[in-house]
């Protein structure tokens, strides 16, 4: 792999990773109106692993109160990791037949463009400041929410946001949750990856690999920060009409 498109597949993976637009559902759609190939897996997992370096940089204040003093928090992230593990486990096999359905992917944006646009709506016109505790309740809700997210069109962390918001927490505690809730999930895909092609794992250019991994990192953390902004602006509304806009599309040309 030249080392121009391990920086534009870094770059891509950075911004759709955290973006709620769905990692997944881009793919597809390259693959499909392109002809492009999915990254092979080795370089993938160096991917992952810059964008999973982006959350434990730009959080690690977080990561080190929880391990310090958030127990609460921590217990939370373990429940809500039980869901997304179980429905990862059961569902992950069926799941991969839809990557080569980009009709789907682009039906399940329109989805996800729709939930961006109820959550600011509904955080827009409600008529007082809910700010439920995060809880085992909530925690569970939040981790099927990321368990569906395997679906590729459904976006992640645009999902597992609008979950935490509509079932009551603020937006700045939605967010951060969504984030943490991240860590394991990309910990584990990652390493399940690594697993699947051991030794292999550094058979093609190791240069262009860590120049993939290295501008993930850089993209996702700029990522990260434009998401926050965003969602304490209750402006998820913007990625909802882009994720409606090019489902759409998909779905008239493909």
């Amino acid at each position: 792999m030249a080392p121009f498109e391990a920086v534009v597949l870094g770059v891509l993976q950075g911004l759709t990773e955290f973006f709620p637009v769905s990692s997944s559902g881009h793919l597809v759609i390259c693959q499909a109106l392109f002809g492009l190939k999915e990254p092979q897996l080795a370089f993938d997992i160096f991917l992952h692993l810059g964008t999973l370096i982006s959350v434990i940089v730009y959080f690690r204040r977080d990561i080190y109160w929880l391990f310090g003093k958030d127990k609460k928090t921590v217990l939370c992230i373990l429940i809500a990791s039980l869901p997304t593990f179980i429905i990862g486990f059961f569902f992950k096999e069926p799941v991969e037949h839809f990557f080569g359905m980009p009709k789907l992917s682009g039906a399940m944006m329109l989805v996800t463009g729709a939930i961006l646009i109820f959550t600011s709506l509904y955080s827009h016109f409600k008529r007082h400041n809910s700010d439920k505790k995060l809880g085992a309740l909530n925690s569970v809700v939040i981790g099927i929410a990321q368990g569906i997210a395997i679906v590729p069109g459904i976006s992640r962390s645009g999902l597992t946001i609008s979950t935490g918001i509509l079932a009551g927490l603020n937006h700045h505690t939605a967010f951060r949750f969504s984030f943490l809730l991240s860590v394991p999930a990309i910990l584990g895909a990652t390493f399940l990856k690594a697993y699947r092609i051991g030794h292999n794992l550094l058979s093609g250019d190791a240069a262009s690999f860590l120049a993939g991994g290295f501008v993930a990192m850089v993209v996702g953390l700029f990522a990260i920060d434009v998401l926050l902004r965003v969602v304490k602006d209750n402006k998820l509304y913007v990625f909802g009409i882009y994720c409606i806009l090019v489902g759409a599309l998909v779905i008239i040309i493909t």
